[in-house]
């Protein structure tokens, strides 16, 4: 790819690119361009090495700073019409300026007038142009802590109520470091005013702002009685100040790994200065040593925020240092694209909270990084206070995004969280804490555990040590109305909900001296499992159940092996054995599943609010699922080439192994030892013939298993270690495990011994077939075993194929045994693109199973595009050995001589 610089002017948008543009570059950028302009939706698949990531980035980024470029809209610069009459003091017609003074402004409280604010400190406006930011609420507090004595009208109230508060806007109620106060957090409720900083704002430019009248006021009510009517398409929103206002680039991916290698691409690019942030988990962003170090971050972090034990969190009172774009872009320097871990090395530096700072620069960010179910994810949205209305959606590797959307809309919960939860709410009710709320939560969790503990009786055996009863959405409605939960009831219930989780403090005498004691509240455990609950459940209600169709409601019962020398009981009492050496117990652990089948249900909640969507990946292929399944319509698809040549990339199948017995690996095949040694030979064979590093995927982590231990007996792995480093993907363990045993492999490729390199035998859909590079020796060929298609006895994939079946004609659904066979060929697709990586980059792709060669017409057609167009079907081993030969030995000598 050429250094030079590059201008290209792609549907009126002029785009810089760091370099010379490839083909497949060129395509998406203009399928991008055009998607934006028009708010149409686009799915692309571009082949991983192809510079997918710079066009993604330098294409959104273009079209997005050219609308403050842009005259607003035609039809903004049309004579407006006459506003409805309105008897507001800013639509009077003898208003002026001096009609709104702060202290009697309709739009400000007045001094008059209790303060809604906590300490009785007045709030402004909602609509203030001032910025709402953390910042801001510190400096605010603490200018009020300064004052408080001067106010002769302060009263302290005898009980104080904080409204509900997601957690992205819990802020710190209590410190112990003198004259520090921390401010409230933003209350969810609408009907409350915003607190905004004066930063950034003189008075003279809130005068201004006044000024105009003509037509509708954002500052009073009444611009909300106009309706919500459409924009148009390139409408470009203005903001108090009248400055354009564009929509923001919500940029997700699948890991954190993949934020840093994209936000590494942007800093290439001449957009690398854009107001940006980059959401993460607390594991990723959290400096404070007690929290880092704890099992729970979160439940521990909520504890420092809300001053328990009388600690607190000094990280979180820096936020403000940082805590906008302009002091993070100009005084601490970080002017071009960062990453996750820069952040939280400099809020280390200056004893600032990296996570709620990233949530805290959202408001000023043009670009906005997260994992993609940050997006799909709903409670994920509440909490980091994502508002995609009107925004521009990227998700990139998007190949398993109807996966992640199905699980965003599901939620599972096992009888002892239940049990759990009932029991704290009880606890709280014979403490006569907030009786009201917490009886009817309470009765919830009473009523599930009875149903459960009822049809527990008749489950019905399914496999090995595990037993099921199913139910549809419409049947589980039923027994919710039941239960007394309808659609009547549950919106008292979310209102109970609400209440519970407010932070309430009541000042009560001790020792002669007026103290705030905080109210105890549920636990951050049974937090989880009610807003799960309720989660589902306003799914299963919205919209006269609307939804209630795509779900399927199972009791599952499965068995474990416990060491624990205390045990829960059936009652969710802790038990401890009479005879502790015989304490290791098999239990029963009964779960409640809600199990989402329609990923629409999730999408729907983007797809109705946003600009647009782009759904990218490498490997997308086969694509026409993905309208069906999301309920989005892509009108905007393309399937780009590569950008190495032909020669540069072997691919061939190859059905039968070196001593000529078949190789199909169904289920059946596998089983026996012919298969599993004729593989075995095939995989020495080939460690014989290419050098340097080889990836191996297997259909499932059992057939792996069954061939370790089957070569282990007859010597054919010892072999296989005389040729190379053999390495063996692990199911589950810690990351940290599989990060050492990658290093492993990597550095037998980098520091040559009497070995030749490496061998990762990996799973299709584990760890090293997502996400992973594998550039040049890291993997000269990938060899697939077989076609890795789901679990067709997995309960899920199941109840999937009977539902698509079910609505294939009335929805337009693909046909289960399609749906079926399209997730194999993802996962197929996704393994080999784990080969070429880059324009100059060479390698042999290699699919084991004469089921290729049988039947191309239905097992060619779900590989990606540009595999599609070089496979060649090999009749034999020896013919396919002789041509892998001879292309690996000629890109050997050439990158041997570079």
């Amino acid at each position: 790819m050429s250094s030079v610089l590059s201008d290209y002017t792609i549907g009126g948008v002029k785009i810089h690119f760091p370099c010379r543009a490839y083909p497949a570059q060129l395509a998406m950028m203009n399928s991008i361009v055009r998607g934006l302009n028009s708010s149409q939706h686009c799915l692309l698949e571009s082949p991983t090495g192809s510079g997918k990531s710079l066009a993604l980035l330098c294409s959104a980024l273009a079209w997005q700073q050219s609308l403050s470029e842009k005259p607003v809209d035609e039809g903004l610069n049309k004579k407006p019409e006459a506003p409805p009459s309105c008897s507001c003091a800013c639509h009077s017609k003898n208003f002026t300026y001096s009609d709104t003074n702060l202290d009697t402004s309709p739009h400000f409280n007045s001094p008059s007038k209790p303060s809604s604010g906590r300490n009785g400190v007045s709030t402004p406006c909602q609509d203030s142009p001032e910025k709402n930011t953390l910042a801001a609420k510190l400096s605010a507090k603490k200018q009020a802590s300064i004052h408080r004595d001067e106010d002769d009208d302060f009263q302290v109230e005898k009980k104080r109520i904080r409204p509900l508060e997601t957690t992205q806007q819990i802020r710190k109620r209590h410190c112990l470091e003198k004259d520090v106060h921390h401010v409230d957090a933003r209350l969810a409720s609408e009907k409350r005013v915003k607190p905004e900083s004066p930063i950034g704002k003189s008075f003279s430019d809130r005068k201004d702002s006044f000024q105009n009248v003509d037509g509708l006021c954002s500052r009073c009510c009444c611009s909300a009685k106009q309706g919500n009517n459409q924009e148009p398409a390139n409408t470009v929103k203005k903001d108090h100040g009248g400055q354009c206002k564009r929509p923001k680039i919500y940029f997700g991916t699948r890991t954190h790994k993949q934020i840093a290698q994209i936000t590494r691409e942007l800093r290439k690019t001449a957009y690398s200065g854009v107001p940006m942030t980059i959401l993460s988990s607390r594991d990723h962003s959290c400096v404070h040593p007690e929290v880092v170090g704890n099992f729970n971050r979160k439940e521990k972090c909520m504890e420092l925020l809300d001053g328990k034990h009388g600690k607190s969190c000094y990280f979180y009172h820096g936020v403000h240092k940082i805590s906008n774009q302009q002091t993070l872009q100009h005084l601490q320097g970080m002017s071009r694209a960062w990453d996750i871990e820069e952040l939280v090395s400099l809020g280390r530096k200056l004893k600032a909270c990296p996570y709620y700072t990233a949530r805290e620069l959202i408001e000023d960010a043009d670009i906005v990084f997260c994992p993609y179910n940050y997006l799909l994810d709903s409670q994920i949205r509440e909490t980091m206070d994502i508002k995609l209305k009107g925004q521009v959606v990227i998700l990139d590797e998007a190949h398993n995004i109807e996966d992640c959307a199905r699980e965003s809309a599901s939620y599972s919960v096992t009888e002892v969280q239940l049990r759990f939860a009932r029991d704290e709410l009880d606890s709280l009710i014979n403490g006569n804490i907030r009786k009201k709320s917490h009886e009817p939560l309470r009765d919830v969790c009473y009523n599930l555990i009875n149903w459960l503990e009822t049809n527990s009786k008749h489950l019905v055996e399914r496999g090995y040590e595990s037993s099921c009863k199913i139910w549809s959405g419409n049947e589980m409605l039923l027994n919710l109305y039941r239960m007394g939960i309808t659609t009547a009831t549950f919106p008292v219930l979310q209102r109970h909900l609400s209440a519970v989780l407010q932070k309430e403090e009541k000042v009560t005498p001790i020792h002669g001296k007026e103290e705030a004691i905080q109210i105890p509240i549920i636990s951050a455990s049974t937090q989880v499992v009610l807003k799960g609950l309720f989660m589902v459940l306003d799914y299963l209600f919205r919209e006269n159940s609307r939804f209630a169709d795509d779900y399927k409601v199972a009791i599952q019962q499965t068995y474990s092996w416990t060491n624990q020398i205390a045990i829960f009981d059936k009652t969710g009492v802790l038990a401890v054995p009479k005879n502790k050496k015989h304490s290791r117990q098999k239990i029963g652990v009964n779960a409640l599943n809600f199990w989402c089948l329609n990923p629409a249900v999730a999408f729907s909640d983007i797809n109705d609010k946003v600009r647009t969507i782009v759904l990218t990946s490498g490997t997308l292929s086969p694509l026409k699922s993905f309208s069906s399944e999301l309920g989005v319509t892509f009108s905007i698809q393309l399937e780009a080439n590569h950008v190495i040549s032909n020669s540069q990339v072997w691919v061939g199948t190859v059905g039968s192994g070196p001593k000529g017995r078949n190789l199909c690996a169904t289920f059946q095949h596998t089983e026996t030892f012919e298969f599993q040694d004729e593989v075995g030979m095939l995989l020495l064979s080939v460690c014989q013939t290419v050098s340097q590093g080889i990836l191996c995927f297997l259909p499932s982590y059992k057939l792996l298993e069954k061939l370790r231990e089957r070569w282990i007996f007859t010597g054919l792995w010892h072999s296989l270690e005389s040729v190379k480093t053999v390495i063996a993907e692990p199911q589950g363990g810690e990351k940290t495990d599989f990060d050492e045993l990658l290093q492993v492999y990597y550095d037998a490729i980098k520091f040559k011994g009497e070995k030749d390199g490496a061998l990762l035998i990996a799973v299709c859909r584990g760890k090293v077939s997502e996400g992973l590079d594998f550039s040049d020796d890291n993997a000269r060929a990938v060899i697939t075993v077989g076609i890795p298609f789901p679990n067709v006895k997995d309960l899920q994939v199941e109840l999937k194929r009977q539902y698509n079946d079910h609505h294939s004609k009335s929805r337009g659904l693909l046909p289960g045994r399609q749906w079926y066979e399209i997730q194999a060929y993802r996962a197929l697709n996704q393994a080999l693109g784990r080969c070429i990586r880059h324009k100059n980059d060479w390698g042999a792709l290699i699919l084991v199973d004469d089921r290729f060669n049988n039947n191309p017409n239905r097992y060619i057609s779900g590989l990606s595009k540009w595999v599609r167009q070089q496979i060649q079907h090999h009749s034999s081993f020896a013919s396919a050995l002789e041509s892998l030969t001879e292309f690996s030995r000629r890109h050997q000598k050439v990158t041997n001589r570079s």
